[in-house]
């Protein structure tokens, strides 16, 4: 007579084991590879919306400019608001301020920085005024932004 054993043998606990352990690690590296690419698109959305914040800011100032005092390219540009406010945009160290009348931060982690304008001599008149403003930046890396600002009124080249 044959008796009837029931259970598990130590080579079929073993490669259940083994088996588990691979699963496991194809798992961890599945989940590895999507917690990082969250963290990708969320430091990139981050760095997105604080451009296109900053790029409406600086669009929103220049558009209704009444003179403008001085531009140095890639630096700064001092210009009079539609208020009669004097104000400065300007890049330092890797951070862009507005003056309002303090300083105040609109971007941080900015690299390549430009800021120039073109002239030409839009009212028929004798002297060059402002066609339009480009600025453009990068920002930590991830993405160039850039916008060009035509100003709804007559600026002379200063």
């Amino acid at each position: 007579m044959r008796k009837d054993k029931s259970g598990f043998t130590l080579i079929e606990i073993i490669a259940t084991i083994v088996l588990i352990g691979v699963l496991s690690s194809v798992a961890a590296l599945f989940m590895g590879n999507v917690l990082n690419g969250f963290t990708l698109v969320r430091n990139n959305t981050s760095a997105a919306l604080k451009a296109q914040m900053a790029l409406n800011r600086i669009s929103l100032e220049l558009k209704d400019l009444n003179s403008l005092y001085a531009l140095t390219d890639n630096v700064s540009i001092v210009y009079e608001n539609s208020l009669g406010d004097n104000r400065t945009i300007r890049l330092a160290g890797s951070n862009i301020y507005i003056s309002t009348p303090g300083d105040n931060l609109l971007i941080d982690g900015v690299s390549n920085f430009t800021l120039s304008a073109a002239y030409d001599n839009m009212y028929n008149m004798a002297a060059n005024d402002v066609a339009y403003i480009d600025i453009g930046f990068t920002v930590s890396g991830v993405s160039s932004f850039s916008t060009r600002i035509f100003p709804r009124n007559r600026i002379v080249h200063p």
